[in-house]
Order: structure tokens, then sequence, then C-alpha cells
């Protein structure tokens, strides 16, 4: 059962006992900062900064310890995180480079193979950057300096590019995930026409606001999807709705 603050706690003792002082901070971003946090349907997004790179014993308590005694605290969604190195926050290059990723799409393979998955997860990661703008806009210290004093402000362009990648699989992961894409294809839409950084929730609805002509029942159900109180199957709530062409509509806003 998920146990919002219990895991916060953990997360910042845990983590803190593994990495020492090699610890600069912990650092919260997505559904939880933004006021769209529902333990239903979100997971817990952080990021984790270090001084210098972890070696292999470090990342495999990191990792035993996310999914043994956080994991089971998790929201419906688990915990996604990315550990970075200090220097790629202050002066950072696009596309930034992580010292470990983990998210709930990537929880069987680590299962399966854990010291496998542990040598191969690091590298660039283009979504890294929308995870750095949330931060220094929004973003909460668990652990560590102040957010001002450990990252640097984004770009608007970086910004925009880490977007259009993040929806460039609109068409196939509105079939798929229809809640996420359709909420995520809105706040998109909602930062090309304002200029302003939203949750998916938020999203959702400033598209009802802004554009409630021909796809707001299709919208309203997505809304629904993302603040019931219990885990629900929507399958069938999509299937009438047309959502490749309401993605196809979108991205051509989006890309003109």
């Amino acid at each position: 059962m998920a146990d919002t603050p219990k895991l916060l706690n953990r997360l910042k003792t845990k983590y803190a006992r593994i990495l020492q002082d090699n610890l600069v901070g912990i650092y919260l971003h997505g559904s939880l900062v933004l006021n769209s946090y529902n333990e239903n349907v979100s997971d817990l997004d952080y990021l984790v900064i270090v001084k210098k790179p972890l070696t292999f014993s470090v990342k495999k308590e990191i990792m035993q310890v996310t999914v043994q005694n956080l994991w089971p605290l998790a929201p419906a969604k688990g915990l996604e995180f990315h550990i970075l190195l200090l220097d790629s926050v202050t002066t950072y290059q696009n596309p930034i480079s992580f010292e470990l990723h983990f998210s709930k799409m990537h929880l069987s393979s680590y299962l399966n193979n854990p010291d496998k998955y542990i040598k191969k997860m690091h590298g660039p990661d283009p979504d890294i950057i929308a995870h750095l703008m949330i931060v220094w806009k929004a973003g909460k210290t668990l652990v560590g300096p102040p957010i001002s004093d450990v990252f640097v402000p984004i770009s608007e362009t970086a910004y925009w590019n880490s977007i259009l990648f993040d929806i460039s699989d609109a068409k196939e992961t509105i079939q798929t995930n229809p809640m996420y894409m359709i909420l995520n294809l809105c706040r998109a839409l909602a930062y090309k026409k304002e200029k302003i950084i939203i949750s998916k929730l938020a999203g959702g609805k400033w598209m009802l606001k802004n554009h409630p002509e021909k796809y707001g029942a299709l919208i309203k159900t997505a809304l629904k999807e993302y603040t019931s109180k219990q885990v629900s199957d929507y399958t069938l709530a999509y299937q009438n709705f047309p959502l490749i062409e309401f993605a196809e509509s979108i991205l051509i806003q989006l890309y003109q």
C-alpha cells in the first residue's frame, strides 16, 4: 500500500546511508511538486545528484534498497529516478548522461538479471532536460542544498526539444496508454501556446478551458481516470474515441 510520507523519509535516509559524502542532494519533480499527485495513477519522480561516478557495488546497493525497501510504499506507477553527476547539472551538455536510471517499465528487466541491468543502465537521456526544468521551476528539496545552488537554469529551446522528443511516439503510445498521452499532449500544447509549465492534470484542464470543441469528452475521460480514487481499467472507456486522430491533431499544432 502506498505511503508517500513514509516513502520520502525512507528514501532520504536509505540513500544517504549508501552514498554518504558523495551525495549532494535529492530533489523531487513530477506530479508531486506540480500539485497533481494521485497515488492511484502517479509515480514518484526524483533526481539524485552525486559528486563523483558510482561504483558498481554502490549502484547495486541503491537498486536493492529501491526495490526491496522503497517499492512496497510507492504509488501505483512506482518510482522513477535518475542519478546525475553534479557537473552535469551545473554546466549541462544536452543530452545529459545519467549514472543510473530506474522506473516501473524497467522493473522486470532488473528482476530478471540485476547485474546486467545495472551494468548497462547509464548514458544520455533527452528526457532529463524536462525533469531539470520542472526541478528549477517547481521542484522540492528532499535533502541537500537549495535548488538554485545546485542547478543551472534550463533554456526554453532545450526544454521544447525535450517535449518534442517525449511526444514523438504519440500515435503509438496513445493506443497503449491513452490517459498518459492524451494529457501529455495537452500540457505540451499549453507550453507551445502560453509557455506555461504544468502537470498532465493541469494540461487536461487547460485544454478543456481553451479548446473544448471536438475532443472534450475524450479529455474528460482521461481526467476522470487520472483523478480516480481507485485503480480501475479504463480500456473500454476509450474504445469509441478517435485516439490517433486526436494525437495527429495536436501534433500538427505542436510542429507548426
